[in-house]
């Protein structure tokens, strides 16, 4: 890659050399091999990651490949604002000879035309200088400390929030918005001077909007939740299905760039990529109001079920030594997060016997 003629002399950084390479061949054929080559190269080290996301801040490819980079990858990447075009043409009879044009189209004589694959490099790395340039721009104008670009033209970064097994956690986020997450949740968040948006990756999360003059967007599955101020509960399970439930306030719903729908308090609405939209909930089985305390009350419930979501905060975990008891129908009030006082409430109703061992507590007929 070394060996290749980059425009205007400028060479890159070996590493920028690589992320751009891989940028082109994931462009060109976002196989499942490619992205496990990426993901391999991009965990290597942090400048390796920060090298991608600042290929990534200025890469022009389909929305779909973007995102299974980000899905692979675990994390979203910002895309430069208003990256002006750099097409590649051909150099007409008696025009001049190429000149550095970072903001504009770039003409190559016809004998030196690169290939696709090298045309895509160019266009990440021109885009890389042209950011730069905006950022020295910035910078000697006075630009203040929440501009998007640094002074070494790094865009505004998601900022990661998980949880682990068992743990319910709640965070104050830079424009005065509430998070909180339920266990296994992971969520990427980028707030800047003109967005405010937030990923549901995996798990539950309540956010509770600050008003603001940005909407506040949640990507969650294939469709967005936009609120401009409002408690809106969104939920991905491992079948990558949303649930959205708001809260209070206003907010809105998109599914795969359809027609946006307003959500009603309360009446929770639920989307996957199989489904030809949001669909709501006539009857819920279940009442989440208070999940982040710890509390939920079912209509009716399989003890199985109810015992999954009781592991998800348990440290040792509640075991059914009867697979049959999982077909059992439990009603009622619970609070999932208390595991010991938990077991003995579900075993009462049903005349189960309790009894604690090494790998966890045993409920048995």
């Amino acid at each position: 890659m070394s060996d290749e003629n980059w425009p205007d002399d400028i060479q890159p950084t070996p590493l920028m050399e690589q992320a751009t390479s891989l940028i082109a061949d994931l462009d060109e054929d976002p196989s499942p091999e490619n992205l496990a080559a990426l993901k391999v190269w991009y965990e290597a080290s942090a400048d390796h990651r920060r090298t991608f996301a600042s290929a990534m801040f200025s890469s022009v490819m389909e929305e779909s490949t973007r995102r299974r980079i980000e899905e692979t990858l675990g994390r979203g990447f910002e895309m430069m604002p208003n990256l002006p075009g750099t097409d590649v043409g051909e150099t007409q009879a008696g025009d001049a000879a190429p000149r550095a044009q970072p903001w504009g189209p770039r003409r190559w004589p016809r004998e030196a035309l690169p290939s696709a694959r090298s045309r895509r490099r160019r266009l990440v790395w021109i885009g890389i200088t042209a950011a730069a340039s905006v950022a020295v721009i910035v910078l000697a104008v006075g630009g203040t400390s929440n501009s998007v670009f640094s002074p070494i033209a790094t865009p505004a970064m998601a900022q990661t929030f998980e949880t682990g097994h068992a743990e319910i956690r709640s965070f104050a986020l830079s424009d005065g918005s509430d998070m909180t997450l339920d266990a296994d949740t992971r969520v990427d968040v980028t707030i800047d001077r003109d967005h405010r948006q937030a990923r549901l990756r995996q798990g539950r999360a309540r956010f509770i909007v600050k008003p603001d003059s940005r909407p506040f967007t949640i990507e969650a599955a294939n469709g967005k939740v936009v609120s401009g101020e409002g408690t809106v509960d969104v939920q991905v399970d491992k079948a990558h299905q949303a649930d959205i439930r708001l809260r209070a306030g206003v907010a809105s719903v998109q599914v795969d760039g359809r027609d946006t729908k307003p959500l009603v308090v309360d009446q929770p609405i639920v989307f996957s990529a199989a489904s030809m939209g949001p669909a709501p909930v006539l009857a819920p089985p279940d009442d989440m109001r208070d999940w982040p305390s710890g509390w939920v009350e079912y209509r009716t419930i399989a003890l199985g079920a109810l015992v999954a979501q009781a592991n998800r905060y348990a440290k040792a975990p509640i075991i059914l030594d009867d697979p049959g008891l999982a077909t059992l129908q439990a009603s009622g009030r619970f609070k999932l997060t208390d595991t010991e006082n938990f077991a003995k409430r579900i075993a009462e109703p049903f005349g189960l016997r309790v009894s604690r061992r090494d790998d966890g507590i045993h409920l048995s007929r």
